[in-house]
């Protein structure tokens, strides 16, 4: 199972002093849940996948076919193995369409990005919201049908009649899906792994295994680091004796020869040396601001979507504070004091989903009111509430759409630009809120995400892979912040936004953005000229600063008050 990433996060204030197919017969799947939409399916066919989706979905299936076979190539060549039989993928426009499936029993909640079902080695998953996120989604859950095919070509049943392979650790299954499918180099994990080596919790491999260690980033940071000493030759046999005996430490043992403790002394040395030379390189996380109020009851909090008023003294996020589910939560952005809970989903699911994991809220210019990107019904709507009351002011349904991201207001109240993604990919669109009619500003197969309005009305900044991914070979690219000309529809990138990871753009003022990037290793917000490109490096953090996931928006900004809210991880 592919979920999003699981991360304790803090928000900090701080001023900023400068601041081809053939369809085959028509099939249903999804049945028996609660079912907002019919779908029917067809199938495309490749050399080793059929692929479900439905006709809207017709040209991001042809995507994921392509996508599905490069890495079913270089699986195989991995394993040293090739499945045994067909691989079936079934394919969902969006996350709330996925969430109806019936192929995977139970409940999927949000964090799931996708499942490979144990048995029928089925793997089922929603669309991405560009072509990198589910090219990423795709090779993970194809190592999982890699893996139950092993464990199932080679049968071998412990005493009480269970399968060896359903033994085998989380971290060891997961992590290596995430290894494979990532890579050794992850702002996320290496989050993980400087704090834990800085605050001196790392665990021995015996003990990853316990519930406090997250098995997808720790698993994915062993994985990455047994590979960069041993080369991923190693991976086929030590999976494969793993999944004939049932004890992944036995299998590391015997394969490499080698003795885990110490193996885990050296793997330790190698996560603290690189600590070490961090935290003489970047600076506290409280140099930079004060925390917002803390859960004295939370183990560990998620604290998240962070957005200040115009004014920036008031700050609405997103938390799990409230133990049952993720809510909206409004603080005193100055003393970082939680003043009230806006929603309360738990009590009054009138809206499924608040789009925690790529989406964030944004004020009105007048400071009065908040939109929200949510889930009602199966459908994308945008919410406009009281930002006092928390009272629903007005919904507006986007029935066309799959899901909404990242909703900002125009500087003169009347319109909210937004993302949305739309038969398999996502756009930038325009409500009018006076008339309510929606307006499409881009139509492409590239991603646009994250869009922000200019302080002067003209322009929209977002994030794009348009300069960097290449469609005829479904070959994704880094993310870029780009510029767009309300006026003419003219699309231009911003000149030192271009390296690494660039997401989350905020205005300074007219000619100045901030954005988080990743091209020092990990997550910090840097600041753009962006009519000379001239970059300046305004965060430096060991952790770093992000969301859930690599493109979750972390920060906001408030130009009027010259305050910047951020999560970062700790």
């Amino acid at each position: 199972m592919r979920p999003a990433r699981a991360w304790r996060a803090v928000l900090a204030m701080a001023a900023l002093a400068f601041v081809v197919a053939q369809p085959a017969g028509a099939q249903y799947l999804g049945r028996n849940k609660i079912q907002y939409k019919t779908f029917q399916f067809e199938v495309m066919r490749t050399a080793h996948f059929d692929i479900y989706f439905y006709p809207a979905e017709r040209a991001a299936a042809g995507q994921a076919a392509r996508m599905a076979e490069r890495w079913y190539a270089r699986l195989s060549r991995i394993f040293a193995h090739t499945l045994v039989d067909r691989q079936p993928l079934i394919i969902y426009g969006s996350h709330p369409e996925f969430e109806q499936t019936n192929v995977i029993e139970g409940e999927l909640g949000e964090g799931t990005g996708g499942v490979t079902e144990r048995f029928k080695r089925r793997i089922v998953l929603p669309i991405g919201a560009s072509l990198a996120e589910s090219d990423h989604v795709i090779g993970h859950e194809l190592v999982h049908a890699f893996q139950f095919d092993i464990g199932t070509a080679g049968i071998h049943h412990l005493s009480g009649g269970d399968a060896a392979i359903d033994h085998l650790p989380l971290w060891f299954l997961e992590g290596l899906a995430e290894y494979l499918s990532i890579g050794a180099d992850d702002p996320l994990t290496a989050m993980w792994m400087r704090d834990a080596a800085a605050g001196e919790r790392l665990p021995s491999i015996h003990e990853l295994g316990k519930p406090r260690y997250f098995p997808y980033r720790w698993g994915q940071a062993f994985w990455a680091y047994l590979t960069g000493r041993y080369g991923d030759d190693i991976v086929g046999p030590v999976f494969r004796t793993a999944a004939l005996g049932g004890d992944a430490e036995a299998a590391i043992r015997v394969v490499l020869g080698v003795d885990l403790t110490e193996l885990s002394k050296q793997w330790h040395a190698a996560l603290r040396e690189n600590a070490a030379v961090v935290r003489r390189q970047t600076r506290p996380l409280t140099d930079y601001g004060r925390a917002i109020e803390r859960d004295p009851n939370a183990l560990s909090t998620y604290n998240i979507s962070p957005s200040l008023s115009p004014d920036g003294r008031r700050l609405m996020f997103l938390s799990q504070r409230g133990l049952l589910s993720i809510d909206l939560f409004l603080a005193d952005a100055s003393s970082g004091r939680i003043v009230r809970k806006v929603t309360n989903t738990a009590v009054d699911p009138h809206f499924s989903s608040l789009q925690t994991i790529n989406s964030a809220g944004a004020w009105s210019p007048d400071g009065r009111r908040f939109v929200l990107a949510v889930v009602h019904g199966g459908t994308a709507h945008l919410a406009v509430i009281d930002a006092d009351s928390g009272r629903t002011e007005q919904e507006v349904p986007f029935p066309a759409v799959g899901e909404i991201f990242s909703p900002s207001w125009a500087p003169d109240g009347r319109a909210i630009v937004f993302s949305a993604l739309h038969d398999g990919v996502t756009d930038l669109f325009v409500l009018d809120l006076t008339t309510r009619t929606t307006r499409r500003l881009t139509d492409d197969a590239y991603a646009d995400l994250q869009p922000v309005w200019s302080p002067d009305g003209r322009t929209i900044a977002f994030v794009t892979d348009r300069y960097t991914t290449h469609l005829d070979d479904c070959a994704p690219g880094a993310y870029q912040i780009a510029l767009l000309d309300v006026g003419t529809g003219a699309i231009r990138g911003v000149d030192g936004a271009a390296e690494g990871k660039n997401i989350n753009p905020q205005w300074i003022a007219e000619g100045e953005l901030l954005f988080v990037s990743d091209r020092s290793g990990v997550s910090d917000i840097y600041r753009v000229s962006i009519a000379t490109g001239r970059l300046a490096q305004v965060t430096d953090i060991a952790t770093g600063v992000g969301g859930i996931t690599g493109i979750s928006p972390a920060i906001s900004y408030a130009p009027k008050a010259g305050r910047l809210a951020f999560s970062a991880y700790e």
